[in-house]
């Protein structure tokens, strides 16, 4: 590893501490209960990172509520830079009765997307999910929604981890776009969503938690999110972040890009009714 590596490393680590070092108490939250839960209860608790787009978010909440069928909370971490768009957030979450917590100022955003991401993700398990102890939990992108009654946890029934695959040269992890887990199984071991280099290959958000999580499951004992991309119309390019939507297990619907930390020429923000009613359509049966 070279110096320059080493450096780097060192920074995202300070700052991720100096991340860690907020505690909930120091946030603004309400509907937020932080109490163990009942042993033996299955419940999921389920926490989606808000960004920067609270049009998205309230439909997103909507879906989640209509069609996740399992034993669930879901909460509402908020880690926008737009503090006009996270007032917005907040007053919906409290006006819903959604729990929400606004998460400590994220110093990695500078750094990029994937670290800023990554250090909610941390920050979350840390203090929420290290709190309360559910069966169960998952993580789910903002622009992420349900289209088909879906019980998440069946899956977990058989094993310890579950969501989308992405496999980097010889190691593989879950997308912070939609994981799951059981918690019996990660809080016997180090949980780390950062992204990583391991000689020489890049692993993105989640990557991680390759090495204490990960490595010593059976990926062939292992089933995966199946996944597939769609162009939104007929006409148009191959820009994944413009012009394409992911459909997972034929239930989920991501439309890429919520946030729009990557800049495109049109926007699906103004296309996202039609598009859920759409898929819903499509999907059905």
């Amino acid at each position: 590893m070279t110096i320059k590596r080493i450096f780097f490393r060192i920074v995202i680590r300070t700052l991720e501490a100096m991340n860690h070092h907020h505690r909930p108490k120091h946030c603004r939250n309400h509907n937020l209960e932080l109490s163990p839960l009942p042993s033996g209860n299955e419940h999921l608790d389920l926490i989606t990172v808000a960004f920067n787009n609270d049009t998205i978010l309230k439909l997103h909440v909507a879906q989640v509520a209509q069609h996740i069928t399992c034993p669930h909370t879901h909460f509402i971490a908020d880690n926008s830079t737009d503090m006009e768009c996270s007032h917005r957030i907040e007053e919906y979450c409290r006006e819903a009765g959604v729990p929400y917590i606004r998460l400590p100022k994220n110093r990695l955003g500078k750094i990029g997307p994937s670290y800023s991401h990554a250090t909610a993700l941390g920050w979350v398990y840390k203090y929420i999910i290290g709190s309360r102890k559910p069966h169960y939990f998952g993580f789910l992108d903002h622009d992420l929604f349900p289209l088909r009654d879906t019980d998440p946890t069946s899956i977990l029934h058989s094993q310890p981890v579950y969501g989308p695959k992405r496999e980097r040269d010889k190691y593989w992890y879950l997308s912070a776009i939609m994981s799951f887990y059981d918690y019996s199984y990660t809080s016997s071991r180090k949980v780390d969503f950062m992204p990583v280099t391991y000689t020489g290959t890049y692993l993105d958000t989640g990557g991680g938690n390759w090495p204490s999580l990960l490595s010593t499951l059976d990926v062939s004992q292992l089933q995966f999110c199946k996944e597939r991309l769609e162009k939104i119309g007929t006409e148009g390019g191959d820009n994944r972040h413009q012009d394409l939507v992911e459909i997972f297990d034929e239930r989920w619907l991501h439309t890429i890009n919520g946030s729009y930390w990557k800049k495109v020429a049109i926007k699906k923000e103004n296309l996202l009714d039609d598009l859920i009613d759409r898929y819903s359509q499509e999907l059905k049966g």
